[in-house]
C-alpha cells in the first residue's frame, strides 16, 4: 500500500516539474508539456481508485465467508478475467474459456505512468546534449523568460537593462563570438534535430503501444472501430470491447479434490476506461503526426542550411544585426529580441534552428 501511494506522489510531482519547462514549439509543447500533463494525471487519479477503492466485485454463492468474497475479488483481479456473451455457453475447454482475456485492466495505470516518463524521455535527452555541448540552453531560455516577466512589471527596471545593453553591446558581441566559437556548440542545431527525431519516433511507438495494450480479437485499430460500434448501437456484450461484466475461474481446494469454480464479476472502471482510452488513442495519434511534421520541416531546414560554416556566420550575422534592431523590437514587444545575463534569445532569427531560435 505505501509503495503504491508513493507511486502516486511520484507521477503528481512530474507535473510540477513539467509546468516550469521554457516553451518551444507547438511538437514539443504537446508532445513534452501537454500529453506527459494528461498521462500523469490520469494516472494518478486511477491509480487511486485502484488503491483506494474496490475496482474489481465479483458475484460469489452466497455461502462464501466475507473472507472468501475479499479472496476471490483479490484474485481475479490479479489473475485477470475473461469476457463471454451472456448467451453463450461456457466451454469446458480453459483455453476456449479465456479466448477474450482482460488483461490490461489492473495495468492502465502503470502504463499510462510509463508512457508519461517515456513522452517526457525526449527531452530528457536533449537536456543532456545541451549539458555535453557546453551550453545550458534550456536553463538560459527559462532565465530569459523568468526576466522578461520581471521586466514587463517593472518598466523603470525594463529601461534601465535596455540602456545597459546598448552602452555595453561590444561585451554582448564579444560573448556571442566565444559562445560560437565553442566546438560542441556547432553541433547543438544537430543535437536538436536529434531531439525531434526521437519525439517522432517515440510519438508512433507509444501510439502502438497504447493501441496493441488493449487487445481486441476482431479490431487491429480499435479507436475508430470503438466509435463506430458506437454510432451504430453495438453494445459492448455484443462487441466485448471494455466489457462491464466479465468470468473468472478459480479454484477449491477440496479432502479429496479441487473444485473449480466460476463467477461474474464488475468491472467499473472499464465505464471510464472506455472514453478516457478512447480519447488518448486519438491524442497520440495526432501527437505523432504533429511531430512526425514538425521532424520533416526540421530536417528539410537542417538539409537547407547545411553546414557548420553557415551556423557560425548566421550567429555572428544576428547578433550584430539584432544590436541595431534592438529598440524598435522592443518597442513593440512582437517577436521580443532579449538579453539578459548575456545571453541572447532570438525568435525567427534563422532557419538552422527554426522559428523558435536560442542561441
Amino acid at each position: 500500500m505505501a509503495s503504491q501511494i508513493g507511486a502516486i506522489l511520484s507521477v503528481n510531482a512530474i507535473i510540477g516539474k513539467i509546468f516550469t519547462q521554457p516553451k518551444g514549439s507547438l511538437a514539443e509543447r504537446l508532445s513534452s508539456t501537454i500529453t506527459v500533463c494528461i498521462l500523469a494525471i490520469s494516472s494518478a487519479i486511477l491509480l487511486s481508485t485502484h488503491v483506494l477503492g474496490e475496482p474489481i466485485t465479483c458475484w460469489t454463492p452466497a455461502q462464501f465467508t466475507k473472507t472468501w468474497v475479499d479472496f476471490v475479488n483479490q484474485y481475479c483481479y490479479v489473475h485477470g478475467t475473461y469476457f463471454v456473451p451472456l448467451e453463450e455457453g461456457l466451454d469446458y475447454s480453459p483455453l476456449e474459456r479465456r479466448k477474450f482475456p482482460i488483461n490490461y485492466y489492473q495495468w492502465v495505470p502503470y502504463i499510462l505512468a510509463a508512457q508519461a516518463l517515456l513522452y517526457y524521455l525526449p527531452r530528457f535527452i536533449w537536456r543532456c546534449f545541451c549539458s555535453f555541448s557546453g551550453y545550458d540552453l534550456i536553463e538560459a531560455i527559462h532565465q530569459v523568460e523568468n526576466n522578461w516577466q520581471d521586466l514587463k512589471r517593472n518598466e523603470e527596471k525594463f529601461k534601465a537593462r535596455l540602456a545597459t545593453f546598448e552602452k555595453q553591446s561590444a561585451i554582448f558581441i564579444w560573448d556571442g563570438i566565444l559562445l560560437a566559437r565553442k566546438k560542441r556548440l556547432h553541433y547543438l542545431p544537430f543535437y536538436y534535430f536529434l531531439y525531434i527525431f526521437l519525439q517522432a519516433c517515440n510519438s508512433w511507438v507509444q501510439f502502438i503501444w497504447l493501441n496493441a495494450s488493449i487487445q481486441s480479437a476482431t479490431y487491429t485499430l480499435w479507436g475508430p472501430s470503438i466509435i463506430s460500434d458506437l454510432f451504430h448501437g453495438v453494445d459492448w456484450q455484443v462487441s466485448g470491447h471494455f466489457p462491464r461484466i466479465t468470468h473468472c475461474d478459480f479454484s477449491r481446494r477440496r479432502p479429496a479434490s479441487v473444485q473449480l469454480d466460476t463467477v461474474l464479476c464488475v468491472l467499473t472502471l472499464n465505464i471510464y476506461y472506455e472514453k478516457l482510452l478512447l480519447f488518448l488513442w486519438f491524442w497520440m495519434l495526432i501527437i505523432a503526426i504533429v511531430t512526425t511534421v514538425s521532424c520533416i520541416s526540421w530536417a528539410i531546414s537542417f538539409a537547407l542550411t547545411g553546414s557548420t560554416k553557415s551556423y557560425r556566420f548566421y550567429t555572428l550575422k544576428n547578433f550584430i544585426f539584432l544590436i541595431t534592431r534592438l529598440r524598435a523590437r522592443l518597442k513593440g514587444r512582437k517577436n521580443t529580441t532579449m538579453v539578459t545575463y548575456g545571453y541572447l534569445v532570438i525568435p525567427a532569427a534563422y532557419p538552422m534552428t527554426g522559428r523558435n531560435t536560442y542561441l
